[in-house]
């Protein structure tokens, strides 16, 4: 009679297929990580540039999208379905990633204002009802004070220096992405270990 193999102890093609399985996650996160971080530094280094790249890639993605839109609202014409909207959305595609092709700095800048814009609204609102609620007393309150402060500070950076501003959120940006990918590097080995360790057990 064959003897029942232990599920905590593979062997075998298990063993082999796991072994498997635990190098293609470690690549894949360790190449990851490794991404990050350039994107990172290049983005740090060189925030004009990758600024300018990614109103390219912006652009040529909606002319893309634009031309498969308008492809795709012919063929149904040819079906006697409706069309016309597709069209005109496919067609006024095409032209915004042209237009985001031709100034993608310029775009870049204005989303980046927005975004600006937008956590700077987040942080005065959340502040507001911070300060008013009833249920928040104490840090709360502070904290819902400096929210609103941090707020105004952030409006009169943004429209008074709105360069000055998008390069910190750049900056901040790749921090944050130099960090991410600093980490997936240290797990991917730390569970490569932690998998060589539980075979070798």
């Amino acid at each position: 009679m064959a003897t029942p193999q232990n599920p905590t102890n593979p062997t075998g093609a298990v063993r082999s297929l796991m072994t498997e399985l635990g190098k293609g996650a470690f690549w894949a996160v360790l190449i990851r990580g490794i991404l990050a971080v350039l994107f990172g530094i290049l983005l740090f280094s060189a925030p004009a540039a990758m600024a300018v790249a990614l109103g390219i890639w912006v652009g040529a993605w909606f002319i893309v999208d634009g031309i498969f839109e308008i492809a795709h609202a012919l063929q149904a014409r040819k079906q006697n379905l409706s069309w016309g909207w597709e069209l005109a959305g496919g067609i006024a595609y095409v032209i915004g990633g042209i237009v985001i092709m031709i100034v993608p700095l310029t775009f870049a800048v204005m989303g980046g204002t927005v975004i600006l814009l937008m956590m700077a609204s987040g942080m005065l609102i959340r502040g507001i009802l911070s300060v008013a609620s009833k249920s928040f007393k104490g840090w709360s309150k502070a904290l819902g004070v400096l929210d609103i402060i941090f707020a105004v500070i952030m409006f009169i950076v943004v429209f008074s220096n709105p360069g000055a501003a998008l390069l910190a959120l750049a900056w901040i940006v790749a921090i944050y992405t130099i960090v991410f990918g600093l980490s997936l590097i240290i797990m991917a080995f730390v569970a490569r270990s932690q998998t060589k360790k539980a075979f070798n057990g």
